[in-house]
């Protein structure tokens, strides 16, 4: 963590920076670590959870502004009647309550999102959940943050300079289709305006050996997964390159 991030927790993130009103969606998966909450909640505008994700809520480091969601997993709860966030019931089966919190936010202006507890416990949302970084890309900035690493989304004509530690893996997933033109400067792996796509080459767990990670997309879209936790490369790897 540089420090910048350290005074300005998620807000400073290398990764994705903050550049406008920016949110932080808690969903109903395996909840992150309070230490990871706080750090992007700081200096974030709005924060919001779905449906049972967080509750009681005293628990987490602030209350939510807002609960949104079909409220399934609240059945027979006390969901109005006292002090606390505001909740919005959406009767929308055909959309998750992590697309309703995202829709919300479109609704409230909001630019950014940071999606906590959006992996896990099962793959159906789990692979839902990343393709709502394609859906929504022309409205809203997404990462979404899962346990062991942050993933984002380059686009068409994306260029990226992410100042990274030495050793960090990363990965990158073509989910949506082709995507032409990717250039990978200072990764074990580099890539020079290659085609990517979803049925290979894989390009899980290169390696950052130069700071900063330079990173151009041609065409098409890409999925980012940074590692958070950086294992120190041993000398067989250093010796390799």
């Amino acid at each position: 963590m540089s420090n910048k991030e350290s005074e300005t927790g998620g807000a400073g993130n290398s990764l994705f920076p903050k550049e406008g009103s920016r949110a932080v969606v808690l969903c109903a998966g395996p909840p992150p670590e309070d230490e990871l909450l706080r750090y992007w909640l700081a200096g974030s505008d709005f924060f919001m959870t779905t449906d049972s994700a967080g509750h009681p809520y005293d628990h987490l480091p602030m209350e939510p502004d807002v609960v949104i969601g079909d409220f399934d997993s609240l059945s027979g709860r006390v969901l109005v009647g006292r002090s606390g966030p505001r909740f919005f019931h959406v009767d929308d089966q055909y959309t998750t309550d992590s697309e309703k919190a995202l829709l919300f936010c479109i609704e409230q202006g909001v630019k950014e999102v940071i999606l906590l507890g959006a992996t896990g416990w099962r793959l159906d949302h789990t692979l839902y959940n990343c393709n709502l970084l394609e859906r929504y890309a022309d409205q809203l900035r997404i990462c979404m943050v899962g346990p062991n690493a942050d993933t984002v989304r380059l686009g068409t004509g994306a260029k990226v300079s992410w100042d990274l530690p030495i050793g960090t893996r990363f990965s990158l997933m073509p989910i949506m289709g082709k995507v032409s033109g990717v250039t990978l400067e200072g990764a074990r792996y580099p890539l020079l305006g290659d085609l990517l796509e979803p049925g290979g080459p894989a390009l899980i767990s290169n390696q950052v050996l130069l700071s900063p990670l330079l990173i151009s997309v041609g065409e098409g879209s890409v999925l980012v997964g940074v590692d958070r936790h950086v294992q120190p490369m041993t000398l067989e790897e250093f010796e390799e390159d």
